[in-house]
């Protein structure tokens, strides 16, 4: 074996480990929306509520969340970041 050869298979090991020790979640814009959904009901915002449950109504039935959802909770999590 070489040394390139070598060094290949090592960063190769570190690069699966790497892998296997991090999980990505299975939709992004779902866990948001759930996330969002349980402040949002909390503090009575009505319309943030809605938008979160199309995302979540839409992801069950397979299709992408509406921008305009999106925008409303990213404008939920941008208002009360702070």
């Amino acid at each position: 074996m070489t040394a390139s050869e070598g060094a290949r298979h090592v960063s190769a090991e570190k690069s699966s480990c790497i892998a296997a020790s991090w999980t990505k979640p299975d939709n992004i814009w779902v866990e948001t929306a759930w996330t969002v959904l349980e402040a949002a009901s909390d503090l009575g915002d009505i319309l943030t509520i809605e938008a979160c449950q199309r995302v979540i109504d839409d992801d069950s039935g397979g299709d992408l969340p509406a921008q305009s959802d999106m925008n409303t909770i990213f404008g939920f999590l941008d208002a009360h970041a702070h």
